[in-house]
């Protein structure tokens, strides 16, 4: 995503609302279609749009308009970090999924919101992963040495493994591996034991493999074998399951 800066990503909001001309459409567009982050700030956006849009025959309770209306702000501040409006787009696609449905038994409302908007802003930066590597001995030992609990790196089908990086569930440190599944961001979620997370992945999962709806229609699916995982991918259940070796 060479030469990308907060300007795109104001623009690409600005497209969203057609709040730009015809010229600079034409060149936000070819600048989507060939930046992968870009890309996928602006399915986001789309998303959250598309799914506020869907409900807006109900009335929106204060706090949740209160989230979507910091969103808005945080992305329209001058002079933040490059990928800030990212970031409020998932703030406000954890607004957002309150609206569109609940997660089912094991991991409830908050921690999806919690895993689906780290999935998001960790694929939006320039470089999503802070140890890359497709290694999975080198990216385990590295988790280890920061988290200080083992990690067993996943092999799942059809997906590329490009690092990990560091995030909080809850009040926990967390390891968070990223892979690529043809053009499609994966993130696997591998929780210290005994944490708020693996018990919630253990609930979901049963004895195998288990799934749910997240913000926006995001996978969410558990694996109990093994170190209990969380996976969170922009696709459908029914693709992420198999991946992660349903029985």
């Amino acid at each position: 995503m060479a030469g990308c800066n907060r300007e795109w990503f104001e623009n690409i909001s600005a497209w969203h609302d057609d709040e730009v001309t015809p010229e600079d459409a034409a060149r936000i567009e070819a600048h989507v279609a060939g930046c992968g982050p870009c890309r996928r700030a602006a399915e986001v956006l789309g998303g959250v749009r598309r799914a506020l849009v869907a409900k807006a025959d109900g009335e929106v309770p204060k706090r949740l308009r209160d989230r979507a209306e910091a969103a808005a702000r945080s992305a329209r501040a001058p002079r933040r970090r490059p990928f800030a409006i990212t970031a409020a787009l998932a703030a406000a696609a954890a607004a957002a999924a309150l609206l569109v449905g609940s997660p089912g038994r094991g991991v409830g409302a908050a921690m999806a919101d919690e895993l689906v908007s780290h999935h998001v802003r960790g694929f939006a930066r320039e470089r999503p992963c802070d140890f890359e590597s497709s290694d999975p001995g080198a990216v385990a030992g590295w988790l280890e040495g920061k988290l200080g609990y083992a990690v067993a790196v996943p092999a799942v089908s059809g997906a590329r493994l490009l690092g990990a990086r560091l995030c909080q569930i809850g009040e926990t440190r967390t390891a968070a591996l990223m892979y690529e599944s043809g053009d499609k961001p994966l993130t696997v979620f591998v929780p210290p034991p005994g944490s708020d997370a693996a018990t919630a992945a253990r609930a979901l999962a049963g004895r195998g493999v288990g799934c749910t709806r997240g913000p926006l229609g995001n996978a969410i699916c558990a694996r109990s074998v093994e170190q209990p995982v969380l996976a969170v991918a922009e696709v459908d259940v029914a693709a992420l399951a198999p991946a992660l070796g349903r029985p």
